[in-house]
């Protein structure tokens, strides 16, 4: 169900270690150059300084846009135990960046989007879906239902992939959400630690969008087989192993292409 929201202002936030500011960039310069009605973006990284983060500030000038720069691991010092069994994984901590948002954000409704992911067309209209019964909307991760992986924890009801969310904060702060979350992730071995966590707590009250907002290779796409309208896609997401990136990966070029464009845009600021 959707409402009529016109002229709503997108507030954004996003995780990354310094070592992924490179893809942050291309990520963020793909989201302001596709959908223009972004008000703020949050930055869960590793620095509050704007001028730690190469080509930040120029960008947040170029297109009028605020950041919110958060150091991370203050947070997760403060909420993931140091005997969690899901901490120092193959998955970076700051995975768990999404699960904070309650705390951090200061709106009601924040969408967040891996670092892994580019955004090619408008993605405005996913604000104006109406999830003010639900604690999360996101795409259905075909991948996870089909190695029956939910199974293990007993979900009988939603599962989506948490590279692109739609959060209703507001909900989630009033049922004590990243408390249950934490409390999860503290205790029991997960095996997609941040994206587990978030299903089994939420499974009852998520709702499905249309997978052309997280068009990715391990949780729809090839999955289903399904024939895919490659203008119509939002937002392509490079999950999964990250050891040749996005090389021969599905719509690999559409990453590239945005690589491209970026740094063509931008090289000359490099050196400030």
């Amino acid at each position: 169900m959707k409402t009529q929201s016109k002229n709503a202002e997108l507030i954004i936030a996003m995780s990354c270690t310094k070592d992924w500011y490179h893809y942050l960039m291309v990520d963020i310069y793909s989201l302001l150059e596709s959908t223009k009605n972004v008000k703020k973006i949050y930055l869960l990284i590793e620095t509050t300084n704007i001028n730690n983060v190469p080509y930040l500030k120029v960008i947040s000038q170029k297109y009028n846009i605020e950041f919110k720069l958060i150091n991370l691991n203050e947070f997760l010092i403060s909420n993931l135990s140091a005997n969690s069994p899901n901490r120092d994984t193959i998955y970076s901590n700051f995975s768990f960046g999404r699960l904070l948002l309650p705390d951090i954000v200061e709106e009601d409704k924040v969408i967040y989007i891996d670092t892994d992911a580019i955004v090619r067309n408008d993605i405005s209209n996913v604000w104006n879906y109406d999830i003010s019964n639900c604690y999360v909307a996101g795409v259905k991760d075909y991948g996870i239902i089909a190695d029956n992986i939910i199974t293990k924890y007993g979900i009988k009801g939603k599962y989506i992939n948490s590279g692109f969310v739609v959060f209703n904060l507001k909900k989630i702060r009033e049922d004590k959400l990243k408390e249950k979350w934490f409390m999860l992730i503290n205790k029991v071995k997960l095996v997609y630690p941040d994206q587990d966590a978030l299903n089994i707590v939420c499974q009852h009250s998520e709702m499905y969008l249309p997978s052309i907002y997280n068009s990715c290779e391990y949780a729809g796409d090839r999955i289903t087989m399904e024939p895919v309208n490659k203008s119509l896609i939002k937002v392509y997401h490079y999950a999964g192993p990250k050891e040749y990136w996005v090389v021969d990966r599905l719509y690999g070029e559409e990453w590239y292409d945005a690589e491209e464009k970026f740094y063509n845009e931008f090289r000359c600021y490099s050196d400030e």
